[in-house]
């Protein structure tokens, strides 16, 4: 049988799931606080009780929102790395002359263009 604390983990795993799939950064951030507060009381309930058989079900769920956690930041990271490239890609780029000298190629009127 599954404690309180186990339960609202549970409970707080399932939000925080449905906040990564969403892309809801604020709703992670409202998430820390509660987890930190039920982890400390599912550490004196489990000192009580023993280990239930439940936290392997939570085991599974914190496995699945980790790699949620670390897909999200690798898209983050994707991203960013994306809109340095059109950044940079937006003041032309560097080429040399037949002599070794770096010249700069000023970038093309607008290039790209948005599709609907």
């Amino acid at each position: 049988m599954s404690g309180p604390a186990t339960m609202r983990l549970a409970a707080l795993l399932a939000r925080e799931k449905a906040a990564l799939l969403a892309g809801d950064m604020a709703e992670l951030g409202a998430l820390v606080s509660p987890k930190r507060a039920v982890m400390a009381e599912l550490e004196k309930e489990l000192a009580e009780t023993g280990a239930p058989a439940a936290l392997a079900d939570l085991e599974r769920d914190l496995a699945h929102v980790a790699r949620l956690l670390e897909a999200a930041l690798a898209g983050l990271r994707e991203g960013q790395a994306r809109a340095r490239a059109l950044r940079a890609a937006r003041g032309g780029f560097a080429t040399y002359d037949r002599e070794g000298r770096a010249e700069a190629a000023p970038a093309p009127g607008r290039a790209l263009r948005h599709k609907a």
